[in-house]
């Protein structure tokens, strides 16, 4: 230490001396400002040279904090803090600065290290290795620093970057292999090998190159080329045991302390945030499902997944005794749903508090209308009165005459779709025994369930967390899908199912054999058992068979299911592998033939709802063959597999196949049927179609109608057009009706998600109607034509729903929202055709028109514009007959419609019945201010001595301007002056015929 600081003392002294010379022979003349900042940048090396000398001499005296203090001085002088390295280390440090601050970091670091200050010691070893890494003694001093903090990797790094520096430094190879050791990485033979090609004798390379061989036996074999080049003796050469035992207990005391380190205190095991109640698969898998809800939505710190749940307290088979009873909701909490239908005889139902929320409606007029008028001050009670909500199902229900009331419900549920979540609240609220009050003893169990599900809880008292339960449930329930389950269960164990699979990495591969056959026997049934509930569970919210609509998905136990959206993240991967796995047929034994039957049947029913029919027919030909061969070899007539838990495709056979074949046989491709219309083979284009509807039941099976779902709106188009083209409105309109009906449940099908696909839906509804509109415009006696009168009762109800419909205003501005007049339009062709007199559609409108609120114009003008037209040519019937009976009524409505839509009186002079809708008018056109215009002309022309009564007033003129200023050119009379003088004077009558041009209707 002290032949390095006074080699430095007299390197300064010179190197001061030679700038003083310097400075002493430089031109007087030099340029002051650059002389300045030489002798600054001189004073500055003296100072920091004159500082670490000082520091130096302190340490040398052993005065460490003194010689810390002052090194610490050194490094806020203005040469070091200056000093920054280079980007390139082939310079190294020759910057003075840089000199002295490398030394400064290192003798730091060393004093740090003297007084066990190991965290210093490496703080000031890193700012040093970082301005210069070429030093070996630099790096192992790092490395041994490391080790002792117990920071073996970084003790790797820094030994392993010695080796770097200077291949033949033998401490860095000789700690270096202890520490990787240590770390049980064997790659330590590698460095064992240089250390006994140095040293055969090495005896630490020695026992740990037999140690390692003795825990990895294989790299015996495998490492004899290494160690080629190594002595001979090194293999047969033996150690003192002492020593060997010194050695290994140096690298395992170091492993031991380094897993100290990271040891924690054990945790107490969870417990189920929702007891189990019954041995029941179904609270079984709701307990499961609140306890992984638990876990991933808690608040930080969150449990781990893999953290074990305490099952224990479900070993004694009577345990359940013990639980405290769970409570029911009080009666103030439960509410009641009214009838929706005015068919329905079903009873208010009891529901909890949570029910679906009800759609917003449109403000009545007695909402935006009263409620703006000042109060009183007296007034105390200052609560808002609630909006009135309006059931326009059940409201235009009640004027459908007799015989469009009398449809079978059985046929077609999805006509009233209140009913439908009237009759889903009853089911729901039975199945909810926790909620609504069920009695435990009335819950449905399988046979033996009791005493599996408490088998299964005793063999899962040691479980690896959640996630392990949720799978080993799968298993189970997986092995019951044979059998029929209690209701409920589907939607539980489809919401286990993919709360599991976000966190499984997928079904194990049956060709690697890395786990036993029962294990990949298990997750395969489970897996496909899930996955026909799912694709089942799709094949509803496609529309496929109507059962289920949206609102069912908006809450309860299916919200997770309803998440999974078609095809999934993981189906198509997972189908692979069930193919993959059904082709060893080692694995299922005897089911083997139903297992490969029931893979090919879940992917051919899944190609098919991809639209991929060349893909499907393959799969249901191998379904086919393999039914045809276990029947030849059993000699068995029929050979069926029954899925009792599936609602639709539950059977597969021969004869189910074969008609899945001929259901996709008919559904040809669109382009195929679009280039027969366009080549005008309509005829064509009707055979092929019309098949694909359903005059039956409501609820059409998968793949009996449709080829792909994209595709089925424009095959619903293509076959009305055919119809129109041929000029065949009455089967047109059968045909139509159907379309709809499959049309609307496509609707109510959609995804809230699926903006897309619903706006392709309420536009091939809007068509539908607009050609049933046409049929009856070009067809007068059609309705009277009709052959089943039951479709137009389904027809009736369906442009109900639509109006229903129309009347909801979307939560999302964005939303695709059905907006037409044509439902009101075709549902009063209907009702004028079944009922002779007209008082039933007066009476729909003044009900129904009252409760509108604030239309949208843009549907709602149409409408009235419309209601003007039936009214003109009642009133006018009216006049060649007798007197209407209800003249006075059909007066009202016309002029409410001229004030909705013409603002026509104004507001100040409007008679009292006339309401304010505050609807936006619309333009007076010439074609419909004709008949305006003969309603409100005066009976008997005002004259100079005329009653009050009868002149012109103030509205009537603004009208009758409005009126002149869009008459047609053609239809203007010229006149002139004198002509008119004439005729007032009354000196020239022929003029008052002329006059009459404007009149004429």
């Amino acid at each position: 230490m002290s032949l390095a600081n006074n080699v430095i003392f007299y390197f300064l002294q010179i190197r001061i001396a030679a700038l003083n010379a310097a400075s002493a022979a430089a031109d007087e003349s030099e340029d002051p400002l650059k002389t300045k900042k030489s002798r600054t940048k001189e004073a500055q090396e003296a100072e920091a040279f004159a500082l670490y000398h000082k520091a130096l001499d302190l340490q040398k005296h052993d005065k460490f904090e003194e010689s810390a203090k002052a090194y610490h001085e050194l490094l806020k002088t203005p040469l070091l803090k200056e000093a920054m390295p280079s980007d390139d280390q082939k310079v190294g440090l020759k910057h003075p600065g840089l000199m002295l601050k490398y030394s400064t970091f290192k003798n730091l670091a060393s004093l740090a290290a003297l007084r066990d200050d190991l965290e210093t010691a490496m703080e000031f070893y890193l700012e040093a290795v970082m301005l210069d890494s070429t030093d070996v003694n630099m790096w192992y001093k790092i490395g041994q620093v490391a080790v002792r903090l117990l920071r073996i990797p970084l003790a790797r790094h820094a030994f392993e970057e010695g080796l770097q520096c200077n291949p033949d430094h033998w401490p860095c190879l000789d700690n270096l292999i202890t520490v990787l050791y240590t770390l049980s990485d064997y790659s330590c033979l590698n460095f064992i090998c240089k250390a006994l090609e140095k040293d055969h004798c090495y005896t630490k390379g020695l026992v740990l190159k037999e140690k390692i061989f003795e825990e990895q036996p294989c790299l015996k074999r495998d490492s004899m080329q290494m160690f080629l080049k190594c002595d001979m003796s090194i293999h047969y050469v033996e150690v003192d045991e002492e020593e060997t035992q010194a050695i290994v207990e140096e690298a395992m005391d170091l492993r031991r302390r380094r897993q100290a380190l990271s040891a924690r205190e054990p945790k107490p095991d969870l417990v189920l945030v929702q007891p189990i109640r019954c041995f029941s698969w179904k609270n079984v898998g709701e307990s499961l499902l609140a306890m992984y809800r638990h876990q991933t939505t808690c608040e930080p710190p969150r449990p781990s997944l893999g953290r074990r749940i305490d099952l224990s307290q479900y070993r004694d088979p009577n345990c359940l005794q013990a639980l405290p009873p769970e409570p029911c909701p009080p009666v103030s909490d439960i509410q009641t749903i009214p009838s929706s239908s005015p068919s329905s005889s079903l009873p208010p139902l009891p529901v909890p508090e949570p029910s679906k929320k009800a759609p917003k409606r449109r403000r009545t007029m007695e909402d935006s209308g009263d409620t703006a008028k000042r109060r009183s001050a007296r007034v105390r009670n200052t609560k808002c009165k609630k909006e009135e909500k309006i059931d326009f199902q059940e409201l235009l229900f009640k004027y459908l005459p007799s015989r469009l009331k009398k449809f079978d419900l059985e046929d077609d549920d999805e006509s009233l779709s209140n009913l439908e979540a009237q009759c889903e609240v009853k089911q729901d609220s039975q199945l909810l025994h926790g909620n609504s009050g069920m009695l435990l003893d009335s819950i449905e169990y399988m046979e033996s369930e009791q005493e599996d599900v408490h088998n299964f809880l005793i063999n899962n008292m040691s479980n690896g967390g959640i996630l392990e339960l949720m799978m080993c449930y799968l298993k189970a329930v997986g092995q019951k899908f044979m059998e029929e389950w209690p209701r409920g269960l589907t939607a539980g164990v489809l919401e286990v199912y993919h709360s599991w699979r976000k966190h499984s990495s997928g079904l194990p591969n049956p060709l690697l054999r890395d786990c036993s056959n029962q294990h990949i026997r298990e997750m395969f049934l489970m897996s496909l058992s899930c996955m026909e509930l799912q694709l089942e569970q799709w094949s509803h919210s496609k529309g496929k068979n109507g059962m289920w609509s949206p609102r069912k998905c908006s809450g309860g136990q299916s919200s997770v299911v309803c998440e999974a959206e078609f095809p999934g993240q993981h189906f198509e991967g997972d189908l692979l592998q069930l193919a993959l796995g059904s082709s060893q047929g080692y694995l299922f034994e005897d089911n083997w033939v139903a297992v490969v039957v029931r893979v090919y049947w879940l992917k051919a029913r899944f190609l098919a709802l991809q639209g991929d029919m060349d893909q499907a027919l393959e799969s249901y030909d191998v379904c086919t063959d393999m039914l045809q061969s276990h029947a030849r070899t059993t000699e068995e007539d029929k050979y069926t597999i029954y899925l009792p838990n599936l609602r639709v495709d539950a059977a597969i056979s021969v004869e189910e196949i074969d008609k899945k074949l001929k259901s996709l046989e008919r559904c040809q491709s669109l382009e195929e049927i679009q280039r027969l219309f366009e080549s005008g083979d309509y005829e064509s284009v009707v055979r092929l179609l019309q098949p694909t509807l359903s005059y039956g039941s409501g609820r059409v099976k998968p793949l009996e109608f449709v080829s792909s779902v994209p595709e089925r709106p424009a095959q619903l188009l293509l076959l009305q057009n055919s119809l129109l083209k041929q000029k065949d409105y009455r089967q047109c309109l059968e045909c139509t009706e159907v379309a709809l009906n499959e049309a609307l449940q496509q609707l109510n099908a959609v995804p809230a998600s699926s903006h897309s696909a619903k706006e392709e839906w309420v536009s091939t509804i809007t068509t539908l109607l607009g050609g049933i509109e046409v049929c009856f415009t070009e067809d007068l006696q059609l309705l009277s034509n009709v052959n089943r009168y039951t479709s137009m009762a389904r027809l009736a109800n369906n442009l109900i729903q639509l109006i229903d419909c129309i009347m909801v205003i979307p939560d999302d501005p964005k939303e695709p929202n059905f907006s037409s007049v044509l439902p009101w339009i075709l549902l009063y062709h209907i009702i004028k055709h079944e009922e002779a007199a007209f008082n039933c559609l007066l009476r729909q409108h003044i009900s129904v028109g009252d409760d509108e609120g604030t239309p949208k114009m843009t549907c709602y003008g149409a409408l009235l514009k419309f209601y003007v037209c039936v009214l003109e040519k009642e009133l006018a019937a009216s006049k060649a007959e007798a007197t209407h009976p209800y003249k006075e009524e059909l007066e009202m409505a016309l002029e409410q419609c001229f004030y909705c839509l013409y603002a026509y009186p104004s507001k100040k002079s409007k008679a009292r019945y006339l309401e304010e809708h505050s609807a936006q008018q619309v333009e007076l056109l010439w074609s419909n201010a004709l008949f305006m215009f003969q309603y409100f002309k005066p009976k008997t022309l005002p004259e100079f001595d005329s009653y009050k009564t009868s002149t012109v007033s103030a509205d009537l003129a603004n009208l009758l301007k409005r009126i002149s200023g869009i008459v047609p050119r053609s239809d203007t009379p010229i006149l002139t002056m004198d002509e008119v003088s004439t005729y007032i004077e009354e000196h020239f009558r022929p003029i008052q015929h002329d006059m009459t041009i404007h009149y004429r209707s």
